[in-house]
């Protein structure tokens, strides 16, 4: 029987931490018949098997914890009339408290103390009672972060243990097994939902301390941009006397041409840092409340709010008079194919907001990633092109598509980096000594996606061209 409990015990351990490869049907399949090997050495009786049932029948039916920790107590009492003690670890403390007995039920929160058994990774015996550990699920501890500082949930206490033959021991231990899987879903469930809770109460303040006060800043704005004109009309006052006193031999006439001159560099000056103040804070506001809009957390996932967009005029000429400055800087040339196209051409029915930030990741990434390359004449070149064209009958019959290519100079990708790049988190090796989170285009991904398009990356020759084709509707 010893043996047969190691060699279920690392079973688990195998299902606990097993992955998925590409033949996954087959790894399921073997799974399946491990199990069936394994139910067959456990030779449980019907009313084991019957109790495991039961267990898993309201574990599923009741959804709070505190009923789940009732479970756990009263099946043993009703199937085997054993008594027993549950102990977890609290999520906020990470202390070892009891919280469910099959004698007093659920203890209330201020009445739970404080457990001093000793959490092994195997079951023991003390003078009085059997401990059977609560192990979490490994595997879906490495996918999704969790609270606990220990791989173990709990302790599972029988009390007093009595005569129990080694069958109903492994029983326990089965059972005890399939409380820590219950449980952690669960607890996870919970997290979960708090985390919820917490992303939309914090949203209420984004909007209230972050998106309504942004307002002021468009009056600000205004404000300056109307001082700025009774600023200019002034100008306009001055110059004219001024001129009217123009070759006069006046000893102020001077002072007063200097003055003017000045007061005119001054004004420019001024107009300059309110059309980039301005721009920037259309820019921010847009991303802003495009981003934190409430109905994306409610339904998890972007929601469009669509509108007609020119994208020549309203996304890719504010944003290239944002970015060509730096692109200069980059000693980048920008070939904008996209100048001159006809505004029915350009003019499609989409989330500006979001679509804005498909546009400003891709010109930010161009910034980062295009090198300079050697062209077929020697000529050393460092280039960003943008383009569209119009794809008759792309998505179905009477739906064109309009196509967006974006192409930088540089090393191609390989065929496996070009299928991942869009993919979150991902980054190409070539991108390593550029700072990123490999984030942006998984993003440009879900946004057109989500708008019905589709979009892709052809390495080429001197360089790679990503594209993204929108319906044009």
């Amino acid at each position: 029987m010893a043996g047969n409990i190691d060699m279920i015990a690392n079973e688990e351990k195998a299902s606990r931490g097993g992955s998925l490869s590409d033949s996954s049907q087959l790894y399921i399949q073997q799974r399946v018949r491990e199990k069936k090997r394994s139910y067959e050495d456990y030779n449980f009786k019907r009313h084991q098997e019957e109790a495991l049932s039961t267990f898993f029948d309201l574990a599923q039916e009741f959804t709070s914890i505190d009923h789940f920790y009732q479970i756990c107590v009263a099946v043993p009492k009703e199937f085997l009339n054993i008594e027993s003690r549950l102990h977890v670890f609290e999520q906020k403390s990470s202390k070892l408290v009891l919280v469910c007995t099959s004698l007093e039920g659920l203890l209330p929160e201020n009445q739970r103390s404080d457990c001093t058994l000793e959490v092994k990774e195997s079951p023991y015996e003390t003078q009085e009672s059997l401990i059977y550990p609560i192990p979490g699920n490994e595997a879906l501890t490495r996918s999704v972060p969790f609270l606990t500082r220990s791989s173990m949930l709990g302790l599972f206490e029988i009390c007093p243990k009595g005569n129990l033959k080694p069958n109903e021991r492994l029983f326990l231990e089965k059972f005890s097994n399939r409380i820590g899987f219950q449980l952690h879903q669960k607890l996870l469930i919970q997290q979960n939902i708090d985390h919820l809770k917490f992303i939309n109460q914090l949203l209420s303040d984004i909007e209230h301390n972050v998106i309504n006060p942004n307002m002021h800043y468009k009056l600000f704005l205004i404000r300056f941009r109307k001082g700025l004109q009774a600023h200019r009309a002034l100008e306009s006052e001055f110059e004219d006397i001024l001129f009217r006193e123009k070759g006069s031999i006046h000893p102020l006439e001077s002072r007063l041409t200097d003055l003017k001159s000045r007061m005119a560099r001054n004004t420019a000056t001024m107009e300059k840092e309110w059309s980039a103040f301005s721009k920037h804070y259309e820019h921010t506001s847009l991303f802003l409340e495009t981003l934190l809009r409430k109905d994306h957390f409610e339904k998890g996932t972007y929601v469009l709010r669509r509108q007609t967009c020119n994208f020549l005029k309203e996304i890719v000429e504010p944003l290239l008079d944002r970015y060509i400055a730096t692109f200069r800087k980059r000693n980048i040339a920008v070939d904008n194919l996209l100048e001159g196209v006809p505004d029915d051409q350009m003019t499609l029915y989409v989330d500006k907001g979001l679509i804005s930030q498909v546009f400003d990741n891709i010109f930010s990434n161009a910034i980062k990633y295009t090198q300079e390359v050697e062209d077929q004449l020697g000529n050393r070149i460092k280039i960003f092109s943008c383009n569209r064209k119009i794809l008759k009958n792309f998505f179905s019959e009477g739906t064109h598509g309009l196509r967006f290519s974006f192409f930088t100079t540089g090393k191609p990708l390989n065929e496996e980096e070009a299928q991942k790049i869009f993919e979150g988190g991902y980054r190409a090796l070539s991108s390593i000594h550029e700072r990123g989170t490999g984030h942006g285009l998984n993003f440009v991904k879900n946004v057109v996606e989500v708008h019905g398009g589709i979009l892709g990356c052809e390495p080429q020759k001197y360089g790679n061209l990503i594209y993204f084709v929108l319906p044009l509707k």
